[in-house]
C-alpha cells in the first residue's frame, strides 16, 4: 500500500543521550564498590569497633546505586525527527517516557545553529515565529552534523524552479 506522496518520510532520524554503561556493568561496579565497602566494614566494625561506621557504608552504596539507576533512567529519553513534504515533526519522550510532539512546515523553516561561550552550541528550529532547541544532550560536533544534515533534506525538498524564483525576487 502506498502512502500518499506529502506523507512519505523524507528523512528520520532517532536521538538518544550516550550512555557509557549499560545496566551489566552498573552491577558489576555496584558490587565492586560493595565488596571494598565491606573490607572496610570489617575494618572499623570488627577490628576498631567503629560499628556506628556501618551503616553509612550502607548508605553510601544504595545513593551510589540510586545515582547510577537516575543516570541510565536519563539516558531512556529520545528525540524522533521526521521530516516529510509538509511537515517537520520532532517528537520528545522524556526519560520518565512522557511524549510531546512539535510540527514545523518544511518550506520556511529555518535550521539554526547558534554559537555559544565555551565551544558549545545549540541547535534550533526556527518557523513562522515559534523556535525549538533540538538535540541537547548531543556533543557540538553532533549538532554541526545534525545541522548539515537537516539543512541538506531541507534543500532536496525545495524544487530548482522555486529556488530560482526565490532568488530572482530576491534581486
Amino acid at each position: 500500500m502506498n502512502q500518499p506522496a506529502d506523507t512519505t518520510v523524507l528523512y528520520s532520524a532517532v536521538i538518544r543521550p550516550h550512555r557509557s554503561a549499560g545496566r551489566r556493568a552498573v552491577r558489576i561496579l555496584v558490587t565492586l564498590v560493595a565488596l571494598v565497602l565491606a573490607v572496610i566494614a570489617v575494618g572499623f566494625g570488627l577490628l576498631a569497633g567503629a560499628w556506628p561506621v556501618l551503616p553509612f557504608l550502607g548508605l553510601e552504596l544504595a545513593l551510589l546505586y540510586g545515582a547510577l539507576r537516575l543516570n541510565q533512567r536519563a539516558g531512556n529519553a529520545e528525540e524522533a525527527i521526521n521530516l516529510t513534504r509538509s511537515a517537520l515533526t520532532v517528537r520528545r519522550t522524556d526519560h520518565w517516557g512522557k511524549q510531546s510532539s512539535f510540527s514545523f512546515p518544511p518550506n520556511w523553516l529555518q535550521v539554526n545553529l547558534l554559537t555559544l561561550p565555551g565551544n558549545d552550541n545549540r541547535l534550533e528550529l526556527r518557523s513562522h515565529g515559534r523556535s525549538l532547541a533540538i538535540a541537547g544532550f548531543l556533543a557540538p560536533e553532533e549538532r554541526e552534523a545534525l545541522a548539515l544534515t537537516l539543512r541538506r533534506a531541507l534543500h532536496r525538498l525545495t524544487p530548482p524552479s522555486d529556488v530560482a524564483a526565490a532568488a530572482q525576487s530576491a534581486a
